[in-house]
């Protein structure tokens, strides 16, 4: 992996450079908003929101107060029983992301709306993800000559919601990027592309409806496909001097909700920065001024456990490291915290078991 001049980001090819990224990890407090979509949508459909809130913690009553944060793996548990309930509805993830309006975020979409033109509406969109319902990792990427990517990712989330999520996220983007546009005819989406498979005409014909445009699956990752030129546009609401009062805003609630982080965001965040994954849970709760019995209960009780984040964290870390094909192997099995390449190449065998059983 190299850096240009302006701090973007070289992958495997020089032609594609990062030019905003989410710095911060999905398992933050986020509000209820995002499950009442899920429920609505749900219950339009004939499922009562009892049944997907069934284990949450959550009450109907809970996602009519908008001050109410609630922790990422109340939102997952919610997303299991939809899709326990709906699991052989083609689309769910797409149909649901064209729900999440602009609205729906508070600060967050009225900062989009007030960027001067769409690459600060990028990077301020991805900055700012703890204040969205968003679990795929996201970074803007520069293809070629005349195209751009937002790209997503599944870092860390669990195998089961990996579709769901990519589908949902990708799909509100979109549905905000229109919305930001909404009566100029502005069309810049290219393509969808899928890592997962859809079998079927008439599952595919779903995500179409929601996409209007080509949608792949079974491809290299999953990202939008933009024009380049789109970019340069100037949002029809562009305001400079509103764009930095909601700027304070969002900076202030992001840090809110980062601090306001359950315990096993914090383990994951602390697993992130360090420079190997080499690390125990004593290590970890003394580092993070706990006793190890005081972190081990805490993660208990938001339904999680030492070993199944530092898991999570090293197979997220392993995929993008080997993507850069500049690091050596021996490098890359330290930062995950094998002794060397032998042993991280048996974790990938025992990762690929686990996958193809689940």
């Amino acid at each position: 992996m190299t850096v240009d001049a302006d701090g973007g980001r070289y992958d495997s090819d020089p032609d594609d450079i990062v030019f905003a990224r989410m710095p911060d990890p999905w398992d933050h407090p986020r509000t209820t908003a995002g499950v009442a979509i899920i429920c609505d949508w749900a219950q339009e459909r004939g499922c009562a929101p009892a049944q997907l809130l069934r284990g949450s913690g959550l009450t109907p009553d809970s996602l009519r107060d908008a001050t109410i944060l609630i922790e990422a793996q109340q939102e997952i548990v919610v997303i299991r029983n939809l899709l326990a309930a709906f699991s052989h509805h083609p689309g769910t993830g797409a149909e649901i992301g064209r729900e999440y309006h602009l609205t729906s975020y508070g600060y967050y979409g009225y900062l989009l709306q007030a960027c001067e033109v769409v690459t600060d509406m990028v990077r301020c969109g991805l900055r700012y993800s703890p204040l969205t319902f968003a679990f795929a990792t996201m970074t803007g990427e520069l293809v070629g000559d005349d195209s751009w990517s937002l790209v997503a990712r599944t870092d860390g989330v669990p195998g089961d919601l990996a579709s769901f999520v990519i589908e949902r996220d990708l799909a509100a983007s979109v549905q905000m990027q229109r919305e930001l546009f909404a009566g100029t005819g502005v069309t810049p989406l290219r393509e969808v592309r899928f890592s997962h498979r859809v079998d079927g005409a008439a599952a595919r014909m779903a995500y179409q409806d929601v996409f209007e445009v080509p949608v792949g699956f079974g491809c290299a990752r999953s990202e939008l496909i933009f024009d380049r030129s789109y970019l340069d546009l100037r949002l029809p609401m562009a305001n400079p001097h509103t764009a930095a009062v909601f700027i304070e805003q969002c900076e202030r609630l992001r840090a809110e909700r980062l601090h306001a982080n359950g315990i096993a965001g914090r383990v994951r965040a602390y697993l992130i920065d360090r420079p190997s994954l080499d690390c125990t849970l004593e290590e970890c709760a003394a580092d993070l001024h706990y006793s190890a019995r005081t972190l081990r209960r805490s993660l208990t009780r938001e339904g999680t456990s030492y070993r199944a984040i530092h898991d999570d964290v090293r197979r997220g870390l392993a995929h993008d490291l080997m993507r850069d094909t500049t690091l050596p192997r021996t490098q890359i099995a330290e930062r995950l915290g094998y002794r060397d390449w032998s042993s991280f190449s048996r974790a990938m065998r025992r990762w690929a078991g686990s996958a193809s059983q689940a």
